[in-house]
């Protein structure tokens, strides 16, 4: 029996007063997260190795209002297990600035407290959060997919000036029964994946649709004086814009593969570095010494099409998707020269360049599509290796 941890999110209007309630819960949430980021900020690897860090009974203590408030218990302590995330990942990466652990703010887009201590039933249709919060009507189309008794936690999230309920259950997930498929992924940046059947894959118009209605609240937001109240509220256009862009894409990125897992047996996929492949492009010279801006425009154009795609997250979908139900999930190195070897005769394409999107063997004179044929080789590369590790 395992045992897997999987979430549902379902949205909810409060009430005025709940809603007054849960803005408290948040504030009271940030106020014990930005304790631990002051007395982080007072760190010194000289002066000041170990800080002091307030517990939740030491700021109950020191703020009486804290007592009163309407938040779960536990959802403090849940609080400073946030902030222990952050400080170790920022220990871990301590040369990238942006890990650095930062106070929370209520402007942010996404405020949300956690209980991890919920209640595990239902009042008829409605999930009672405590005894001062009140409960949360659930619609018959947000129905529980798992049951309740299963639940591990709870989070209350605003996000864009809407509230979600998002619920997290602990479940036994049955693998699912055997197929025969054997299937290669190939992502690119003309098309999103291609597959050894000869497949491709793309996002729907929609998806562009989003894009350019991003594009142009952003460009609103260029026109704003910044600290003026229209650039704020532009501001909240712009992050609701991206919010629905994530959500289409998430949603896509999720139907696909399911699709994939419910076909297919086992399913080999290259090994990708997006942080590599998008670093910034360096720059070029010309004869007279002088930057060449074609090759940058296109580096840009690349990286801004694998960071919207979303390889990494369809990847992250397919991988435990996987492991849930009973697959097999291969991916093959990441320099293995997949779009250069002739599925055909095994023979290396060396002088193969991203413009050519198709090419004839000149050994068996066989004609690819390059996505293709990659994605042929990376199905058979991932069988050997899958073979090899048995």
């Amino acid at each position: 029996m395992t045992m897997r941890k999987t979430a549902q999110r379902i949205p909810f209007k409060p009430s005025k007063t709940q809603a007054l309630l849960l803005e408290r819960c948040f504030g009271d949430r940030r106020f014990a997260y930005n304790q631990q980021v002051e007395a982080f900020n007072t760190y010194d690897k000289e002066s000041n190795p170990k800080p002091s860090y307030p517990n939740v009974t030491d700021m109950k203590n020191t703020n009486e209002w804290l007592r009163d408030s309407p938040i779960p218990s536990n959802a403090l302590s849940n609080a400073i297990m946030d902030f222990r995330k952050a400080q170790s990942a920022y220990f871990h990466k301590a040369q990238y600035g942006k890990n650095r652990p930062r106070f929370a703010s209520k402007i942010d887009n996404v405020q949300s407290f956690r209980n991890s201590m919920p209640i595990r039933r239902l009042d008829g249709n409605r999930y009672p959060l405590s005894r001062k919060l009140g409960s949360v009507r659930i619609r018959k189309r947000d129905r529980l997919s798992y049951p309740v008794e299963s639940l591990s936690s709870w989070t209350v999230k605003r996000e864009n000036g809407k509230y979600y309920l998002v619920l997290l259950f602990n479940v036994d997930i049955q693998p699912k029964k055997p197929v025969e498929g054997k299937i290669g992924i190939d992502v690119g940046v003309k098309d999103f994946i291609t597959l050894s059947t000869g497949e491709k894959i793309n996002y729907p118009n929609r998806m562009k649709v989003l894009e350019e209605h991003v594009k142009r609240e952003q460009r609103k937001l260029s026109h704003r004086r910044k600290g003026s109240n229209n650039y704020r509220k532009q501001k909240r256009n712009v992050a609701k814009a991206y919010a629905r862009l994530r959500h289409y894409r998430e949603d896509f990125q999720h139907q696909t593969s399911h699709r994939l897992i419910e076909e297919n047996q086992f399913i080999g996929m290259e090994t990708l570095m997006v942080r590599n492949m998008t670093r910034k492009a360096k720059k070029k010279l010309d004869a007279n010494g002088k930057p060449m801006r074609n090759g940058q425009s296109r580096k840009r154009a690349m990286n801004r099409s694998i960071l919207r795609d979303g390889w990494s997250g369809l990847m992250d979908k397919i991988a435990y998707k996987a492991e849930w139900y009973g697959r097999t999930f291969i991916q093959v190195d990441r320099f293995y020269p997949s779009s250069k070897l002739c599925h055909d005769c095994g023979h290396k394409y060396k002088e193969l360049v991203l413009s050519e999107r198709e090419w004839i063997c000149e050994n068996c004179h066989s004609r690819h599509d390059r996505d293709i044929n990659a994605a042929l080789n990376i199905r058979d590369e991932a069988i050997r290796v899958s073979q090899e590790k048995r």
